[in-house]
């Protein structure tokens, strides 16, 4: 999973055989995206995994809503698991 470090997260989410119905937005502060996460069904039965990236004005929503090609183009600068600020190993 640290190996998908500057993969876009549509990459990552065939990878993972997640559809994105499936993905949590992470706004902190509200309305700010920053990160997302999701079960990954590739992964041993449906591991979460948090995928982070880079905050710019595009990601800023006040009605707290991202269209799915925005959030899908952003290239990940940070994989994680839920909870955790250690990144996610590949087991």
């Amino acid at each position: 999973m640290n190996n998908w470090v500057g993969l876009t997260v549509a990459e990552i989410l065939a990878l993972c055989a997640t559809d994105f119905a499936e993905v949590g937005m992470i706004d902190e502060p509200p309305g700010k995206l920053r990160a997302i996460e999701f079960p990954c069904h590739a992964a041993g039965g449906g591991r979460k995994v948090v995928l982070e990236f880079d905050y710019d004005s595009s990601l800023f929503s006040s009605a707290r809503s991202w269209p799915r090609a925005l959030v899908e183009g952003r290239t990940v600068v940070r994989v994680r698991s839920p909870g955790s600020d250690a990144p996610a190993s590949d087991r």
